[in-house]
């Protein structure tokens, strides 16, 4: 019967991956690697076969965070979300033609205010668009069976905990990589822009 010593170290890298090296040294014929490990090498000198496997234990979620700006119309400003139904409307048709004096009798010079006045105030200085936040959040997670590709664009929590204000997020984008008998999978959510919420109706 041939002798087989097993050696077993863990290791975690500053993800907090933690993985399991298994060593075995043996006299003679060598089993098969495990079908769970996530990677294995065998040597065989002078006799003596080793066979070293690699595991994935277990990794706490890793977040990753990318906030950057896009340009959104100025009027969508969280500022102006008391302007009515009625002001948005001559409104944004005034904007198809700001250089009529005429627009069945109105013009925003008209309007008395406050709020609509600082948005007319904005736009005759040519400040038509606002640097609006976005927020994109990664998340790597290490699991025991493939994602589910219906999640993706889908209103989702990432869980995340620190302050990303007043939004929620879909799920944008997902990938997985099968390494031994676990998934290492990263999920990629968008927030929604500041002063709104993604409409339920669209993204569940």
């Amino acid at each position: 019967m041939a002798l087989t010593l097993t050696q077993e170290e863990v290791s975690k890298d500053p993800t907090g991956l933690i993985t399991r090296t298994t060593t075995k040294q043996t006299l003679g014929p060598w089993e098969d690697p495990s079908a769970d490990c996530r990677s294995y090498r065998v040597n065989q000198t002078d006799g003596v076969v080793t066979v070293v496997e690699e595991f994935f234990d277990v990794m706490p979620p890793v977040y990753a965070l990318d906030v950057s700006t896009t340009q959104e119309p100025v009027e969508s400003h969280p500022y102006f979300a008391s302007l009515t139904p009625k002001n948005r409307k001559d409104w944004a048709m005034w904007k198809q033609s700001p250089n009529n004096p005429d627009l069945n009798g109105w013009t925003p010079a008209d309007e008395t205010d406050e709020v609509f006045s600082t948005l007319y105030a904005l736009w005759t200085k040519g400040i038509t668009n606002y640097f609006a936040p976005r927020i994109v959040i990664k998340l790597t997670t290490l699991e025991d069976t493939e994602p589910n590709a219906s999640e993706v664009g889908v209103i989702s929590d990432p869980g995340y905990s620190g302050d990303t204000g007043p939004v929620n997020f879909i799920l944008t984008g997902l990938s997985g990589q099968q390494e031994g008998a676990k998934w290492r999978v990263t999920r990629e959510f968008l927030g929604s822009a500041r002063g709104s919420n993604w409409e339920e109706v669209l993204y569940t």
